[in-house]
């Protein structure tokens, strides 16, 4: 009994689209798992940074940190002689990198004057 060509051809062609269905249904099961892998990661990273959150704003409590500051700094409420004179403390600061130019270029033409 002789195949037809056609009849070889289609077999041919059936074979090789169950092969390529093949593939792509074991292709598309991993993309699957991933996604849902990286689904489960996403919810678990949700809930840490919610853990996190809410450890922050415990940890961050006005009443809390007053307290652990009394407790461990060696620091009370401000007062004026604490603060000091304002005026004097400034001149005291080094000057601006730009102005420090400035006062030389200024100096240096008062010089050639």
């Amino acid at each position: 009994m002789i195949i037809k060509r056609s009849t070889l051809m289609l077999l041919l062609m059936a074979a090789a689209v169950s092969v390529a269905l093949f593939v792509v249904k074991y292709r598309v099961q991993d993309l699957d798992d991933q996604m849902r892998d990286l689904s489960r990661e996403i919810v678990e990273t949700q809930e840490s940074i919610h853990v996190l959150k809410s450890e922050w704003a415990h940890l961050n409590q006005p009443a809390r940190l007053r307290t652990l500051a009394g407790k461990y700094l060696e620091v009370g409420p401000l007062d004026a002689e604490r603060i000091g004179d304002a005026g004097r403390m400034l001149d005291q600061l080094p000057a601006r990198p730009e102005e420090a130019a400035k006062d030389s270029e200024t100096a240096k033409a008062e010089d050639v004057q």
